[in-house]
Order: C-alpha cells, then structure tokens, then sequence
C-alpha cells in the first residue's frame, strides 16, 4: 500500500519547475463509528477518504492546493492551482521545505494491522457491551445516551524536491459512552 501513495507523491515532484520547491503529501484513510441505545445500534457510519497536498515555494512566496482525490486527472490540476496561489502569496524571505538531516526517522509503531480484519459486528458488540456493562455498574447510573466505537486506519507519504521522502501509517480505537447518574435529585453527566 505504501508504494503507490510514494510513487504518486514521486510524480507529482518530478513535475518540479527549476527555482520551484515542491512537497507532495499524499493520504489515505478509512474511518466507522457505530453508536449504540438501548442494546440496538441507533447509527452506523463508515468512509473512505483520500487526498493530495502539494506545496510550491518559488521566489519567496508559498502556494498550497488540496484534492480529495489520487486519480492522475487531478494531479496536474492541483499543482496549477499550487502555483497559481503561489503567484498571491507574500513574500517570506525564509520560505522554504524541510531538508533531510541525516537522522534516522523513528519507528512509531502506531499500526495495528488487525483492526483491518476486525468485523462490524465485532465492533458493534464492544459498543453494546460497554453499555450493559456502565448500566449495570452502580445503581445510581440512570441512564446512557449513547455508546460508541470509532476507528480510524490512515496512511501518508511526503515526498519533496530537498530530498524527503517519507511513509507513515496509524491505527485508532476507541470505545466511549455518555451516562447519567442520579442521586435523590441530583442528575450529573460523564463522558469516557
């Protein structure tokens, strides 16, 4: 997977101008939240989103562009429209992209590849379970607006014209609920 998004961010440098300094950052991503009531799963969202960044610096000025898309029809477009922006920028005498430094680009280690293969149901479940299990935590939790589960799976490449040339990926979940808790008639709210 990481391959395509750093050949795309490769193209999209190559067509550098001479003077120009170009930064491509290149995503792509996946996000569900599923919100539970009363044990029934009330909402249940899932998307996959993609883009492209690109950063021109020429002659002082900074222009930036972005697509919500990684077909190549939009690629010469988008860099334009960089360009273009460039062309209204201000003057920044100190305008200019990261070089590499010769150190070492650490190992996060923020990807879980399983949460790939984790079902909806399986996502569902924990979201259910963790309302029964806040319910019936203390007698004086009267109630639960809502239980969720949210995850997201995104990955990136920055590729730039000063020698950058770098891929990341994460993973992130989560479960949280809303509940309420009486006491005589004192009513408090608590999110986690």
């Amino acid at each position: 997977m990481s391959e395509d998004l750093l050949a795309l961010g490769d193209r999209i440098v190559a067509m550098a101008r001479s003077g120009e300094q170009l930064e491509a950052v290149v995503v792509r991503g996946t996000e569900t939240e599923i919100r539970v009531y009363g044990g029934e799963v009330e909402s249940l969202s899932s998307a996959q989103s993609q883009g492209m960044g690109i950063r021109v610096i020429v002659d002082g000025r900074q222009g930036f562009a972005y697509a919500g898309s990684l077909e190549e029809s939009v690629l010469a477009e988008t860099l334009a429209e960089a360009r273009d922006n460039a062309g209204f920028a201000t003057f920044d005498e100190h305008a200019g992209l990261a070089e590499p430094d010769g150190v070492a680009v650490p190992d996060l280690d923020l990807y879980r590849s399983a949460l790939e293969s984790f079902s909806p149901d399986e996502k569902i479940a924990l979201a259910v379970e963790l309302e029964r299990a806040v319910l019936g935590a203390d007698r004086r939790i009267s109630g639960i607006e809502s239980a969720e589960y949210v995850d997201s799976i995104g990955e990136a490449a920055v590729v730039s014209t000063t020698g950058v040339r770098s891929f990341g990926r994460d993973t992130n979940c989560y479960v949280a609920t809303y509940a309420m808790a009486t006491v005589d008639d004192d009513t408090q709210t608590g999110f986690g």
